[in-house]
């Protein structure tokens, strides 16, 4: 029941009146932050209150953002490497070229050089291959009878004196090598004149049959006599190493190296075959 003095119903604001109420409070409160900055101890206080909630809500976005950039830049590092592999690959195939290409320039400036020098005209070839007994001193070159090369034509490099042609198909021609067991090269000691007999050793060479006293040194330079008109006078053919006097022998004991390309080698020149004695 109601006390007396109280009135029985009660009426509470209407809607539209509390719309109005919290509207003028509103724009009161805007006013009062934007002409006075009333209320940036509040904006302050509320801000400091959600600022871990804030940071713990960001957390997972933050953390996934960093991992999603890492594995983009781990993606980009790996194309970047991937590509710097390719251009050092491709520079390196250049770079082969290039000395390839130099290499054999100047093997060619040789050659030219070798021809120029001669009296003896010859033909250009190429070494093909060699054979597979690794003890074989011999190589096999992409010219044959087709240009008129015969057995017995010396071969030089721009160096020296590479070997003799010993066999001769229709496109390619075998060379023995100088330093092959069976060959051998009447040469002369360059510094005295002395002539002398070079064998091959299978991958170096010797002077056989020197006598003893004979004047020959380490560092001589042999060159062909031409006297078995074969090789042409002149041409290099090695240089002395070693010289041994041994007492209890009449003959000393030469050790030589070639001084052409005979294992390096790829451009080749077959010199005409000289003529016997008494041939123009």
């Amino acid at each position: 029941m109601a006390t007396p003095g109280q009135p029985m119903f009660t009426r509470r604001p209407g809607l539209a009146a509390r719309l109005a109420f919290w509207s003028v409070l509103a724009i009161s409160l805007i006013v009062l932050d934007s002409r006075f900055s009333a209320l940036g101890w509040l904006r302050a206080g509320v801000v400091a209150v959600f600022y871990p909630v804030q940071l713990v809500v960001r957390a997972p976005f933050d953390f996934g953002g960093e991992v999603s950039g890492f594995l983009v830049r781990h993606r980009e590092l790996q194309k970047e490497n991937a590509l710097l592999r390719d251009n050092q690959k491709q520079a390196a195939v250049h770079f082969a070229r290039l000395n390839k290409l130099q290499e054999e320039n100047e093997e060619f400036r040789r050659l030219l050089a070798m021809r120029q020098l001669s009296s003896y005209s010859g033909v250009p070839a190429e070494i093909l291959g060699t054979p597979r007994d690794p003890f074989s001193q011999r190589v096999e070159l992409d010219k044959g009878s087709n240009a008129g090369i015969e057995e017995g034509q010396p071969v030089v490099d721009g160096m020296g004196l590479v070997g003799q042609v010993t066999r001769v198909h229709a496109f390619s021609t075998e060379v023995t090598l100088i330093t092959d067991r069976g060959q051998a090269v009447p040469a002369q000691i360059q510094r005295t004149g002395q002539r002398v007999l070079v064998f091959g050793g299978g991958g170096d060479m010797e002077v056989r049959y020197l006598p003893n006293h004979t004047d020959i040194q380490q560092g001589d330079v042999l060159v062909t006599s031409g006297i078995d008109r074969v090789y042409p006078a002149g041409l290099v053919v090695a240089r002395v190493t070693r010289v041994s006097r041994p007492p209890d022998s009449t003959y000393a004991r030469v050790s030589c190296l070639p001084i052409a390309g005979v294992d390096k080698s790829r451009l080749l020149l077959v010199l005409e075959k000289q003529g016997m004695p008494g041939q123009q």
